[in-house]
């Protein structure tokens, strides 16, 4: 029997989660998921350009471990770009360390601290905001992690 898996820690919540070959409508494709543990270790081995040492300790988990999800990442990007299918982010066994907001009127894009709830963009003070983590159905859960 497998045992459930380690949550791993993410940065903060992508800003973009869908992905797709552009004049093809998307309902036509075929969607691979790439899960939020996938995304960040992308995002810190390949965009940050972290060894997988020091990427496995920012995500708590081993260094093998690391390995084999940047590995299976990179095969779905691979497959996504050669294949022309659709890419969504989403899903997995995971806890944000920071959250990221969008004003909807400025577009100001700002992190934030998973221990505040912003309620006012602080550039435009419009209360018209994304609140990135909640869509994910993450917010208090990550909240009490970082806490202890």
């Amino acid at each position: 029997m497998a045992r459930n898996p380690k949550e791993r820690v993410v940065s903060h919540p992508p800003l973009f989660t869908t992905f797709k070959p552009a004049g093809v409508i998307g309902d036509k494709l075929e969607t691979i998921v790439l899960e939020l543990d996938e995304y960040e270790a992308i995002r810190l081995a390949d965009h940050e350009g972290f060894e997988h040492e020091q990427a496995s300790e920012a995500m708590g988990i081993s260094r093998s471990t690391f390995t084999r999800l940047v590995e299976r990442a990179r095969k779905k990007v691979a497959s996504m770009l050669i294949t022309g299918s659709k890419l969504t982010i989403g899903g997995g066994s995971i806890h944000f360390k920071e959250n990221l907001y969008r004003c909807v009127e400025c577009r100001h894009i700002f992190k934030a601290s998973l221990h505040e709830e912003h309620e006012q963009c602080p550039l435009c003070h419009s209360s018209h905001l994304v609140n990135f983590a909640r869509g994910f159905g993450h917010g208090r859960c990550c909240h009490e992690r970082v806490q202890k």
